[in-house]
């Protein structure tokens, strides 16, 4: 099974670092936000899955691949979950017994598989492979456009999978060395949170609210995420990012600069 995490992104990327990571530019406090925004029943509620979806699809990073380059395809899933009371997202550490990226946060998900009907089907198939999630508790809210490099395409998607524990998964330990939750609260403090500025000019954040840093294109893809699902709460920007275009092209691969 080919898996595909942030490695294949940031590879060659990393070689090009010449800012490392800074604190973003100065943005308004937790304290200073209602509470309430935060809140399942508020996030959860239908007015705002609505709008989340719809949010999702409205940009798109600026292209940097060519139509004719052979690209290919790949999703993962981004899991909106309950943990100890609160909204997070379910992240996996990859295993330390894989060749590349090992010790790497992601999220699940993998190559598409020729038997999978859909790029959905292919980040919910991981999603059980991996965390032995299954099929029937993973509410699918929607999906992202397609994000990636190096000729790969990755898909987002947003699903709601309910209650989580991460320690009492049946983890997949060929793939997955370990489970956690970040909090939405913890995702949205800027005081948890960093970017890194690339020779090229696009930007990545970096959040480190957990022991675990989350950086490269999972952490490229928890920002669109956040932004499309609580746009009133999280306020990150990313300097230096080159700016992202409403969607008006052809192409399907998208670089990470992302509002």
């Amino acid at each position: 099974m080919n898996i595909v995490k942030e490695s294949f992104v940031c590879r060659s990327a990393s070689r090009r670092l010449f800012l490392r990571s800074t604190p973003v530019e100065p943005q308004r406090r937790l304290s200073g936000i209602n509470g309430n925004d935060l809140k399942a029943d508020i996030i959860l509620s239908a007015n705002n899955r609505k709008g989340c979806v719809k949010n999702l699809k409205l940009y798109r990073p600026a292209s940097r691949s060519s139509n004719r380059e052979e690209v290919s395809k790949a999703a993962v899933l981004v899991p909106l979950c309950m943990h100890k009371g609160e909204l997070g997202l379910l992240y996996t550490l990859r295993s330390t017994k894989l060749n590349t990226s090992r010790g790497q946060v992601s999220f699940p998900g993998g190559m598409h598989d020729k038997d999978d009907k859909t790029l959905e089907e292919t980040a919910i198939r991981e999603t059980w492979e991996e965390l032995r999630i299954p099929r029937e508790k993973i509410d699918v809210w929607g999906s992202g456009n397609p994000m990636g490099r190096q000729h790969v395409s990755v898909l987002p998607v947003l699903a709601y999978i309910g209650d989580i524990e991460p320690n009492e998964l049946q983890l997949n330990t060929d793939e997955v060395e370990e489970a956690f939750v970040l909090s939405l609260n913890n995702l949205c403090d800027p005081a948890k949170s960093r970017f890194t500025q690339f020779r090229d000019s696009f930007t990545l954040p970096t959040y480190l609210a957990g022991k675990h840093r989350v950086w490269g294109l999972t952490a490229a893809i928890t920002h669109v995420i956040m932004k499309a699902l609580v746009p009133n709460v999280y306020k990150h920007k990313l300097a230096y990012a080159q700016p992202v275009h409403e969607i008006n092209s052809a192409s399907n691969i998208t670089n990470l600069s992302v509002p």
